[in-house]
C-alpha cells in the first residue's frame, strides 16, 4: 500500500507567517540538490519539496505528469503556494500543479529550470547515463533496496516524461531558465522555448551558463538566485 500522499510533503524551511513556496524534485526524485537554493528562498517563504513517489518501502511510482501532479497538489493539503519552483521532471509537475490552482483561482509565480514541454525522447544509452549520474547521488554505498526503488521510480519518470506533452496555458506570471548544454536528453532547444512562449502569456526567460547538472552547484547559484530574485523583485533585498 502507498504511503498517504500528505506524507510527501517535507518541510525544507520553516517561517511563521510566510508565504509558501513548494519545489518539485528532478528525475530521480532527490532533494539534495534544492538544499542551498531553499535556504535562500527560505529568507522570504516556508520552503516544502513533495517527495517523489515510489522511494519508501511499500510505495508505487507514479508513470504519468497528471498523477504527479495531481500528488503534489494533494500533499499541500489545502496551502496555497506563492511560488512554485521546479527543475527538469520537477518543472513539467510544477506547470501543471500552477495549472490545477489557477482552476482554483491561484496563480502563484512559477520558475522553471531546464524542462521541456515537449515529449522526451533519448537514447537507452542516454537514460542508463542518467541514472547512473541519479544513483552516485544516493552515496558510495546504498542499500540495495533503496537503490532498486530510485531505479524503478526514474523508470516511471522516463516512461512520463516520453508520454507528455504540455497542453494547457498557464496565465500566471512564470520564469523560464534554460542551461546551454543538451546533456539531459532535451533534443531542440529552440522548439521547447517557442512552445513555452505559446502556453505562457507572462513568460519571462534567461539562459544559464551551467550544465543541466551543473545549476545547484554553489559556483553557479549566485546566477540562479539572482535571476530568480530578479523575477521576484527582490533583488534590492538579498
Amino acid at each position: 500500500m502507498s504511503a498517504p500522499v500528505r506524507e510527501r510533503l517535507v518541510t525544507l524551511v520553516r517561517r511563521k507567517d510566510r508565504p509558501v513556496c513548494v519545489m518539485l524534485p528532478g528525475a530521480g526524485g532527490g532533494l539534495n540538490p534544492y538544499l542551498r537554493l531553499a535556504s535562500h528562498l527560505g529568507k522570504h517563504y516556508s520552503v516544502y519539496a513533495v517527495r517523489a513517489a515510489g522511494l519508501v518501502p511499500g510505495d508505487t511510482p507514479e508513470d504519468s505528469i497528471a498523477e504527479m501532479a495531481d500528488s503534489a497538489l494533494a500533499a499541500l493539503d489545502g496551502r496555497s503556494p506563492a511560488l512554485v519552483f521546479g527543475w527538469s521532471l520537477g518543472g513539467i509537475v510544477g506547470w501543471e500543479l500552477c495549472v490545477r490552482l489557477a482552476d482554483r483561482g491561484q496563480r502563484p509565480d512559477l520558475v522553471i529550470v531546464d524542462s521541456s514541454p515537449l515529449p522526451r525522447h533519448a537514447s537507452s544509452d542516454e537514460d542508463e547515463r542518467i541514472r547512473k549520474l541519479i544513483l552516485a547521488g544516493l552515496g558510495p554505498r546504498p542499500d540495495e533496496q533503496t537503490v532498486a526503488r530510485v531505479e524503478r521510480a526514474f523508470r516511471a519518470q522516463v516512461h512520463a516524461l516520453a508520454e507528455y506533452a504540455t497542453e494547457r496555458e498557464y496565465p500566471g506570471r512564470a520564469l523560464l531558465l534554460m542551461c546551454a548544454d543538451a546533456d539531459d536528453g532535451i533534443s531542440g532547444r529552440g522548439a521547447a522555448l517557442r512552445r513555452w512562449e505559446e502556453l505562457a502569456p507572462d513568460l519571462r526567460t534567461a539562459e544559464l551558463d551551467a550544465g543541466h547538472y551543473e545549476v545547484f552547484e554553489p559556483r553557479h547559484l549566485e546566477r540562479l538566485t539572482k535571476e530568480i530574485d530578479v523575477f521576484l523583485g527582490r533583488e534590492r533585498e538579498s
